[in-house]
Parts: C-alpha cells; structure tokens; sequence
C-alpha cells in the first residue's frame, strides 16, 4: 500500500511537470535510429506497464530537470517579464492616446486618410507589442530544444500574419463604407448593390488567403488533402441545399444584371414596393402599407420585374374626371392648373421626371385627365403627407376655378309611343 500513502499534490502537479518532459527530452535529430532487433521486439514483444510509482518518480525526475532549467534561466525569465509587460503597457499606451486624439476631432475631419489610420492603429499597436514580445522571449526560445523553438517561431509568424490580416479588413470595411457613402448619392452611376458584393468578396478573399496562408506555409499543412476532401463536402452540401445555392447565384444574376437600385420601386411577384435590402439569399421590399415582404432571389430573378420609381423619387398617377357641361376653356384651364402645382413640387424637377399632364380621353361619364409627376421622397412614409398636400391644393383650385369634379351618371331618354305619326 505504499501507492496510497503518497500524497496527492504529485497528480495536481503532473499538467505542468509535462512540460518539462518536452524540456528535458532530447532533440529528435540528436537520437540514434533504431536498430531492427530493436524494432521488431518493439512491436511484436510484449509491452510493459508501468507502476504508478514508476510514473511518479519519471514525473519527479522531469519537475527537477524543470526547476533546474528554470533556476538556471531565471534571468532570461526576468528580462523576458519584465520586457514583455513594459511592452503591453506602452502598446495600451499608445492606443489610448490616439484614441483620444480621434475622440476630440481628430475624426472630425471625414477624410479617407484619418478613416483609414483610425482604423490601422489598434491592429499595428498589437503587432509592435506581439514583435516586441517575441524578441524579449528570443534567449528563453534558444534554450529549448530545436523542436519547441520551431513551433514558438512558427506561432509568431501565424500571429504576425493574423495581425495582419486583421489590419486588412479593416482597411477594406474603411473603403466599403467610404464607397457606399459615394454610392448613395445621385450623381453617379454606382449601384449599392455591387459595392456591398465587392466588400464582402474583398473579405472572403481575405480570410481565404490568410487561412491557407498559414496553414500551407507556416505550419505545412496538406492543404491540397484538406481542399479535396472539402470538394466531396462541398459537392454533398450543395445537394442538400439545392434552394439556398439557386438563391445565392439569384443574387448574382440581380448584381451583374443590376434590374434595380437599394431605394428603387418595383413590382415584382405580385409585390409592389421599394427594395430596402438585398442580401445572399433574399430580398426585402416595404409595400405602401408598411409592411415587409421577403422575397427569395431565385423567385425574383425568374419573375418580371418592373421598376416604376427611381431612388429618392416615387412616382404617382393621378386620374380626373370633369362633366361634360366643361368647356375647352375650362379644360385648358384645368390643365395649367394641374401644371402651377405639380410643376417644381417641392423642389425643382429633373428634365427627365417633369410632370406629365395631358387630356386623356372621354369616359362614360366624363372627360379625363392624367397627370404622372415623381414626388421627392425616398420611402411611402415620406410620400404621405406631399400626396395630402398635392391633392388638397387641386381640390381647393378646381373649386375656385368652378370646375366640376364628374362622377358616375347616367341620362335616360323615353320615347313616347302614342304620338301623332307613330305606329
């Protein structure tokens, strides 16, 4: 029983004594190759186990290897504490001070050149630290065997590379917006749709390439096994998500077809209303009431779509009937009347969205007008209160002007059959 008398702070310290396992081992390179009789008792002789007791006392041997290697390193370790934490303290440093220079208008002037070094300072404060870090730790690296320093130097090129990265992202979620913001006004021919497709593909490609970056050259990975394995993954995925793949390349057809604009209204499926987003795999569009309709690409790309409204302008058809007791002279003056309150509506118009308004033809009870104008307003909540105004003003015009709205009528004319003559 002398296995049980042993006291347990042994198996609390075996995680850390591990280490100094690695520590105390030999290089690879260093020990002598096997020689067959040796292998072939290896693998067909029978293996012995191991006593607890036997484990501990390797376990004791190891912790001692390790307190030594650490004693005898104690000022590498000193340098290496006292460098590295001097290190994040400077890096924290920096970072807040140009955060606070940001902070009392240093981003206040909107130009892409503070945009972008607003958004490379937190990255290249990591990157001085991770660099400073490295090279502080350099004689504890030396010390340790070939193998263990390989794999340090390995993960701080992975870390420097991911720094990287991340400074690149960064850099491109600056011109996304930036291009967006351009994007969003009206003189230029740039679609939202394609600027928010070039982002992300820009982000994909990123990730993409830093990933296989790291695993290829870094740590050389296989990474020709791993992308043939993920072409038969990828081959299953895409049969059991047959739907989701046609709705993504539906988002494809929208953005090099470019049908409509983010702001424009269409109609579409049996849906009226303006595009507010249009995503991988759907689209969303408001309706006049205010509600929201999702629609699958794949169902609107393969669906007539018809785009009535520019971004920023709704267009709206108004209708009038007047009796026929109306003169030309009162239909002419119908006409400009229509024309003095349409014409420059709330701003000046376009050449190409001035009000259209014309004598349209003779109804069954009425002569009819059209007037086709483009309210400036960029969605139907905007476009509420200009279609009260516009229509109270026609309203309190045509009165003025004693012009008499027509509706549904219909004349009777009875013969009467007992009149002289008639048979």
């Amino acid at each position: 029983m002398r296995y049980g008398r042993r006291s347990n702070w042994r198996w609390i310290a075996v995680p850390v004594l591990f280490f100094a396992t690695a520590v105390r081992a030999v290089p690879p390179e260093a020990a002598p190759p096997p020689t067959a009789a040796a292998a072939t008792v290896r693998a067909d002789g029978p293996h012995e186990l191991k006593t607890p007791d036997a484990v501990l006392r390797e376990v004791e041997d190891c912790a001692s290897d390790a307190g030594s290697w650490a004693f005898r390193e104690r000022r590498d370790w000193l340098r290496f504490l006292l460098g590295g934490g001097l290190s994040i303290l400077l890096g924290a440093a920096w970072l807040w001070s140009w955060r606070r220079f940001f902070r009392r208008g240093g981003s206040s002037r909107r130009n892409w050149k503070v945009e972008v070094l607003k958004s490379l300072v937190p990255p290249l404060s990591v990157l001085a630290v991770v660099i400073s870090c490295f090279f502080f730790s350099q004689p504890l690296l030396n010390s340790l065997p070939r193998r263990w320093g390989e794999l340090d130097l390995r993960l701080f090129y992975a870390a420097v590379v991911l720094v990287v990265a991340w400074g690149a992202l960064d850099a491109v979620s600056v011109l996304d917006r930036r291009i967006r913001r351009f994007a969003a006004r009206d003189d230029n021919a740039l679609d939202d749709l394609t600027v928010g497709m070039i982002g992300a593909t820009l982000k994909v490609a990123i990730a993409v390439t830093t990933l296989l970056f790291v695993g290829q050259s870094i740590f050389d990975l296989n990474i020709t096994a791993l992308l043939a394995g993920a072409g038969v993954v990828g081959l299953a995925v895409a049969l059991a998500a047959k739907e989701t793949l046609s709705n993504f390349f539906g988002t494809l057809v929208i953005v090099a077809d470019a049908p409509f604009r983010l702001g424009d209204r269409i109609q579409a499926g049996g849906v009226d209303g303006i595009v507010e987003h249009v995503g991988m795999r759907s689209s969303r569009i408001r309706t006049a009431d205010d509600s929201v309709c999702t629609m699958p690409n794949s169902v609107l790309t393969n669906s007539v779509v018809c785009r009535s409204s520019s971004r920023g302008c709704l267009k709206h058809t108004l209708d009038l009937g007047l009796t026929y007791g109306t003169t030309p002279r009162q239909l002419e003056q119908a006409l400009g009347i229509l024309h003095e309150v349409m014409d420059d509506f709330h701003g000046p118009d376009d050449a190409e969205r001035r009000p259209r308004i014309f004598f349209s033809g003779f109804g069954a009870s009425s002569v009819n007008l059209k007037a086709i104008v483009w309210l400036k307003a960029p969605s139907f909540a905007a476009e509420e209160p200009l279609l009260d105004e516009l229509h109270r003003e026609i309203f309190r015009r045509f009165g003025e002007a004693g012009l008499e709205f027509a509706y549904p009528t219909r004349t009777l004319y009875l013969r009467n059959s007992n009149s002289p003559g008639e048979r």
